[in-house]
């Protein structure tokens, strides 16, 4: 079978044809131009941005019979065979199939040995963060100290999973994203070395869709080509890779825009019955939003946005109509779908729909304007005020006498034995739940602490004392129970009697907004 796929027929092949990574590929060329190439390099990035086509690059460069050079001469027999993995001297190994210790051993044994032909002998571990923990512990000083014709090229999409033994000895590259537009490029640049003839906006369809990886999008245009009858359209590329065209999100966000739930449960089944599936429209659906978001605070065309004409006034309004905060909040909740869909896969579709009903009431669920206005201003926002616990009433004024009633003549001057009686000893003190609160605290401070930390009203009895205080910690509840504490607050000078300590637990007030606000973004209440 001669037949190439577009992925390996388009690889680059020189520093010059990498596109989006122009930081790496300028650091790399002036390390070979200076001869201060390092030991190790780890090359970090999402996938098909050209890792592992740098790595090679990096062994033709210093293997190519013109150099060390970083325009490889792509003719000779060391860059020939490096291109289709041939050379014996640069070894390319998946870590994820080679991932023992006895796979690194073999590593360790043959790194000493001179190259057979080539100037430098590579060796490329593709996914390196899949080796074993003692996979690793084994390269650790061979990569520390390797001899000076060895060079050690790690590809990896999960950095996080390598040991930072490892990353240390490594001099790290992080990849980037592609941008849509270098990745629309590149797409028409190989439609036209393939000669076919590609619609514009099936291309930009494919540039979105691929998220940023080349490889996903040259693989997306090749299965598309050996598809399609005829010149390939947006019908076809539903079908093959279930990227939705432009009007199927523009439909869908226009329903939720103006609440019309028919319309959205049909985009959703519309899209479900082109073999879409649910993740697959949270995330396209959450990379439109983040066009119209771009739209409306950045303007036209803004960081690589760039709807056809026939679409722009449509994404315009759409942006206008929606506003920041409730495409923000959209963004919010397709996320927290994301993660819902992966809880429960079976109830994909009924979370999904379930999220966007509820995203087209989200004007009416959310007051944002009119609660942050009332944040700021610190005062209850006035569609709480129906919610909002009342203050308590002031007591009543005594009501006066009726007027019937015969008024009764004060004496004039009190007799001087109601005078003794009324005015108090100064030899004996009146006694007062504050001043029972005090002694017990000077006479046991952790006790007396407590109690006045948490009092809240209390009465003196014939009987003896009825205190209330508030919520506490456990270890105070089990001393304030103690049969010791309660014989030692009854002996308190002053004291009537027995104590009976009532502790009230506060009330939990009603917040149906908060309700609302919870249940909408799928959150919880905290209670410390």
């Amino acid at each position: 079978m001669s037949y190439r796929v577009l992925a390996r027929k388009y690889r680059p092949r020189t520093f010059a044809e990498v596109i989006g990574q122009d930081h790496i590929m300028t650091a790399l060329s002036r390390a070979i131009e200076k001869e201060r190439l390092g030991q190790a390099y780890l090359l970090v990035g999402p996938r098909g941005v050209g890792k592992t086509s740098t790595a090679r690059i990096i062994a033709k460069s210093l293997n190519c019979t013109t150099g060390p050079t970083v325009t490889p001469c792509l003719e000779c027999h060391a860059c020939k065979e490096i291109e289709v993995g041939a050379d014996m001297d640069v070894v390319e190994i998946d870590g994820a199939s080679n991932n023992g210790v006895d796979d690194v051993r073999a590593i360790r044994d043959r790194v000493h040995t001179r190259p057979l032909r080539d100037r430098s002998k590579v060796y490329i571990i593709d996914e390196v963060q899949r080796l074993s923990g003692p996979a690793f512990d084994a390269l650790l000083k061979t990569l520390e100290e390797p001899p000076g014709h060895v060079i050690f090229l790690f590809a990896t999409t999960d950095p996080h999973k390598i040991p930072d033994t490892i990353t240390s000895r490594c001099q790290t590259f992080e990849f980037r994203r592609l941008r849509e537009e270098d990745v629309f490029s590149k797409l028409q640049q190989v439609c036209e070395l393939e000669k076919v003839s590609v619609d514009k906006d099936v291309l930009f369809a494919i540039s979105s869709g691929c998220r940023g990886g080349l490889r996903d999008a040259e693989s997306m245009l090749d299965q598309l080509l050996a598809v399609a009858e005829g010149e390939p359209t947006l019908d076809d590329l539903e079908m093959v890779a279930g990227l939705a065209r432009p009007e199927r999100w523009l439909d869908l966000f226009e329903a939720v825009e103006r609440n019309d739930a028919p319309e959205i449960l049909k985009s959703v089944e519309a899209f479900l019955s082109r073999g879409g599936t649910e993740h697959e429209l949270v995330g396209q659906a959450t990379d439109f939003i983040r066009d119209l978001l771009h739209l409306a605070l950045l303007g036209e065309d803004s960081l690589g946005v760039q709807p056809a004409e026939d679409r722009r006034e449509r994404m315009m309004n759409l942006a206008r109509a929606l506003g920041r905060d409730r495409m923000e909040a959209l963004m919010g909740m397709l996320f927290t779908l994301e993660s819902r869909i992966r809880q429960a896969p079976l109830a994909a579709r009924a979370l999904m729909e379930w999220t966007l009903l509820r995203a087209a009431r989200l004007q009416e669920l959310l007051g944002v304007g009119e609660l942050m206005k009332s944040m700021e201003s610190g005062q209850a926002p006035t569609s709480m005020n129906t919610v909002a616990p009342s203050a308590p009433a002031p007591a009543p004024p005594s009501a006066p006498a009726p007027p019937s009633a015969p008024a009764v003549p004060a004496p004039t001057s009190p007799p001087p034995a109601a005078e003794k009686e009324e005015a108090p000893s100064d030899s004996e003190p009146t006694i007062t739940i504050e001043s029972l609160l005090e002694l017990a605290c000077q006479r046991q401070p952790t006790l007396g602490q407590v109690l006045q930390a948490r009092f809240l009203r209390g009465e003196l009895t014939e009987s003896g004392v009825e205190i209330s205080i508030g919520e506490l910690q456990e270890r105070d509840v089990l001393m304030l129970e103690d049969p010791v504490t309660l014989k030692f607050l009854e002996n308190l000078p002053g004291s009537p009697g027995p104590w009976k300590i009532q502790i009230e637990k506060p009330e939990i007030q009603e917040d149906p907004l908060g309700d609302q606000l919870r249940d909408l973004f799928g959150g919880r209440e905290e209670v410390p």
